[in-house]
């Protein structure tokens, strides 16, 4: 007898359902366990959500039936393993920072179930809770069509009794403060997390994001990189998302070709790419790939950068040059 069937689309129901529950429950005015319940919610949406990507893409989700067992299926660090070793991650997800993402939201849950999170990790791990939901918005709207956001009817606006902490402040170092051994274990481990995506070039913005709730006119907001989301019908609710580029946009130009080639194969790419890329793709307007500082001379570039050109073939860069050499004859 062969493995069970699979339905795609009870996988992806299911996956939005506990997504949404999670959300629902965090923002309960009164609830105990809060963080534990939202972040187990969101871990088992993720599980969902990507073995619903295997099977909508042939591949099996079921580990190697025993004799005498019954089939068990594969489970969510198994199901991360293969999405990534089968390219299934859409272009526009980055996915090994929401690979580093989802584990670091599984670390805090194996805590809960298996004994207890010390306090405070629950501040530490709110935005990595914050963009966890985000990046699942937009994997199962590329690979399965489906808007989270179009089950949410109105805008969401936490409010407590005390400001909420400063997560930078949680994962910096500070000799002066004694946290308790556990919360400096997981934040050591969240580190180490933000680390090996920056090392490898990732999206350091797809493993956590701060927010800042300001209320004021719409009209006065003059950075437009920095809004995120404005309530519709009301000019007073601006949500804004504080960025550090020292995380997000990490690597110099050379920096940047360095690590393309480690990771691209066929000739190395110089910086006539670099120059023909950037024009043909308009990169500096785009604050996702490219930041300067208003008094600095040098441009500094992202993880998505970095994964533009590791993806962007030979044959494009070829043509690219082509178009940019002779970008000027059309007109004699």
């Amino acid at each position: 007898m062969g493995a069970p069937y699979v339905s795609v689309r009870r996988l992806v129901e299911n996956a939005l359902a506990a997504m949404l529950a999670a959300i629902e429950i965090y923002n309960k005015p009164q609830i105990a366990y809060r963080d534990e319940i939202t972040v187990t919610l969101a871990v088992n949406a993720w599980e969902l959500a990507l073995k619903a990507a295997l099977r909508k893409a042939n591949h099996p989700i079921y580990y190697p039936k025993r004799r005498g067992e019954k089939y068990r299926s594969i489970g969510l660090d198994d199901a991360l393993a293969r999405v990534t070793a089968r390219n299934l991650w859409p272009d526009s997800v980055a996915g090994g920072a929401t690979t580093a993402n989802v584990r670091a939201l599984a670390d805090y849950r194996d805590r809960a179930i298996h004994l207890y999170n010390a306090p405070g990790l629950g501040a530490v791990i709110y935005p990595f809770m914050q963009q966890n939901v985000l990046n699942f918005r937009d994997f199962v709207f590329e690979m399965f069509g489906r808007d989270l956001a179009a089950s949410i009817t109105w805008q969401l606006l936490p409010l407590g009794s005390t400001p909420p902490a400063d997560a930078v402040r949680f994962l910096n170092i500070d000799m002066t403060v004694k946290a308790p051994a556990e919360v400096q274990r997981f934040i050591g481990d969240l580190r180490r997390l933000l680390d090996d995506v920056q090392a490898s070039g990732g999206d350091t913005a797809r493993v956590a994001t701060i927010y800042d709730i300001n209320m004021q006119s719409v009209k006065k907001v003059t950075s437009a990189d920095l809004v995120v989301a404005v309530s519709p019908g009301a000019d007073a609710k601006v949500v804004v998302r504080k960025t550090d580029p020292n995380q997000t946009h990490p690597f110099s130009m050379s920096d940047l070709l360095a690590k393309a080639n480690e990771r691209r194969t066929g000739r190395a790419l110089n910086s006539r790419d670099f120059t023909v890329i950037c024009w043909k793709q308009k990169l500096r307007d785009q604050p996702r790939y490219a930041w300067k500082h208003s008094n600095g001379a040098s441009w500094v570039w992202s993880g998505d950068a970095l994964n533009l050109f590791v993806n962007t073939s030979e044959a494009d860069f070829d043509a690219m040059r082509r178009e940019y050499r002779d970008r000027g004859r059309s007109a004699d």
